[in-house]
């Protein structure tokens, strides 16, 4: 039996900007995040922590040519997180996946 998951306005928000980010960047950080939803990281944080516990987000560290940094990348169809989903789906598709 599939579970339905319940989403507050906030979070489905945050879900869909970071969503519309990752179309073309791979590597999402909280300070892009910042400037895109011009909310501080102190209001982010545990609205990433709810859709991280709720399964929408993967988060985690990642290495990259400026060294290591923690990203954020959407949860979308069948648990997959895609770091190049422009590879895989149109913009009009991928956008499906917003709550």
């Amino acid at each position: 039996m599939k579970i339905k998951r319940t989403y507050t306005r906030t979070e489905a928000d945050l879900y869909n900007i970071l969503l519309d980010l990752n179309y073309s960047e791979p590597y999402i950080t909280i300070e892009q995040l910042e400037q895109a939803t011009g909310q501080p990281k102190r209001q982010l944080a545990p609205v990433l922590g709810d859709l991280i516990s709720k399964g929408k987000v993967l988060a985690g560290n990642e290495e990259v040519l400026d060294g290591l940094v923690h990203t954020y990348t959407p949860i979308v169809a069948r648990g997959q997180a895609y770091g190049y989903p422009l590879d895989y789906y149109t913009y009009e598709e991928w956008n499906l996946f917003a709550l």
